[in-house]
């Protein structure tokens, strides 16, 4: 939590207006339990930004790959190989 309270959130937001203008998929994996930032910043996100898949991950905090790598791991492999390849 320390490493995620020192992030400078300026570098983040310099990089809103090209991702609104980016036709790049994007995936944004967010744990739904997460206490740091919670869903509605990545159901935002989603919303604003063209072209991005929001997958939850239940039962999940800041970091969902330490709760659920599983659930990671796939939501990776389908946006990255959506056909099985």
């Amino acid at each position: 939590m320390a490493l995620a309270g020192a992030a400078d959130s300026r570098y983040t937001l310099d990089l809103v207006p090209a991702l609104r203008d980016s036709e790049t998929p994007k995936l944004l994996v967010w744990g739904e339990d997460d206490g740091f930032q919670g869903i509605a910043y990545a159901e935002r996100f989603a919303e604003e930004m063209p072209h991005t898949e929001l997958v939850r991950v239940p039962n999940a905090g800041h970091i969902p790959m330490e709760n659920d790598a599983k659930a990671v791991a796939t939501a990776l492999s389908a946006f990255f190989a959506p056909d099985g390849a």
